[in-house]
């Protein structure tokens, strides 16, 4: 009896119902048994979510802090003029506000005048940027860099602009790369400044008229003094400027300006005159240099630098009004 009550037992233990396990019972043990499964996809939705702030949202960041910078040049210097190049240094100034630490690797920017609506930019001139850490505050300063005329009717309107418009538009545009740590990207810069211009070279005074005794080897027979302002930002090398002049509508011969340089401000020069021989020696012609306030009439002839034209000096020059200056002006 003992063996078979033993025997009945155990069959009855072996045939007893499994217990049943809830659904949510079950899935703690499928992930109990699964954990790596679901570590890996966790990293996986955390990288992914990571990666597109790295290469979505902070470039868009920094294309947004790009477009809100602004950008101030200082000053323009133009040296070494010729028809197919010239020197140019360049300071200016940027704002910009970056919120993480960053840099633009060196990169170039391109000048251009903005164009009319619907018509493209065209570049007249580019000038190579060093790397710039971003900062609220960015001085960007280039010196003596040999730049090639890149379009010369672009350029040419440049030229005409800056010595003729009391104030001009410059459009200034790149590609930089971004590099935020390892991370590097690229960003559109493009922005338009507002300079002030030579102005027509209007106000020109003239002042202590010399007639000389003898002429001078080069025909020069009578020096003035002169003062030409530069209201602009603008350094400009002209070399030797030649101007007819008039009085009225009575021909005075012509004038040279040697080895000019228009820097900012008032320019004081030495003007080499050439007054025809039957006019410099009488009596008229030199009691009226010392009347008070007379109007002088400069049309420009001819700009010359290291023995060449320069035309896109010369040609706005002589293209433009002619400018009248003051002889004997008030003190």
């Amino acid at each position: 009896m003992s063996d078979k009550g033993d025997k009945i037992e155990t069959i009855e233990d072996a045939g007893s119902p499994a217990y049943s396990q809830t659904r949510g019972q079950k899935f703690k043990r499928h992930c109990a048994r699964r954990w790596w499964i679901y570590l890996i996809g966790a990293i996986l939705v955390i990288l992914a979510v990571v990666l597109g702030i790295i290469f979505g949202a902070i470039p868009k960041i920094a294309q947004n802090s790009v477009n809100d910078s602004t950008i101030q040049v200082d000053g323009i210097a133009i040296t070494d003029p010729s028809n197919t190049q010239f020197t140019i240094s360049m300071n200016s100034t940027a704002h910009s506000h970056s919120p993480v630490s960053a840099h633009f690797s060196p990169q170039t920017f391109e000048m251009y005048l903005p164009p009319a609506a619907g018509q493209q930019p065209v570049t007249f001139m580019e000038l190579s940027i060093g790397e710039l850490q971003i900062q609220d505050v960015m001085t960007i300063n280039v010196s003596n860099v040999v730049t090639n005329i890149l379009n010369n009717d672009a350029y040419n309107n440049f030229s005409a602009q800056v010595l003729n418009n009391e104030t001009m538009v410059l459009g200034i545009k790149s590609n930089p790369q971004v590099n935020v740590g390892s991370i590097k990207f690229h960003v559109d810069y493009q922005k338009t400044v507002t300079l002030k211009g030579l102005n027509g070279l209007k106000g020109i005074l003239l002042t202590n008229p010399q007639i000389l005794n003898e002429s001078l080897e080069d025909g020069t027979n009578m020096y003035t003094d002169g003062m030409i302002p530069n209201p602009s930002s603008f350094t400009l090398q002209v070399g030797d400027l030649t101007v007819d002049v008039s009085a009225g509508p009575i021909p005075i011969g012509y004038a040279v300006v040697k080895n000019l340089t228009l820097y900012p401000g008032d320019n004081h020069v030495k003007i080499y005159n050439h007054v025809p021989a039957d006019l410099v020696k009488t009596e008229f012609f030199a009691k009226s240099l010392t009347f008070p306030n007379t109007t002088i009439t400069l049309t420009a002839n001819s700009t010359v630098f290291n023995g060449q034209h320069i035309e896109w000096l010369e040609k706005p020059l002589k293209d433009a009004p002619p400018v009248m200056a003051i002889l004997n002006p008030p003190q």
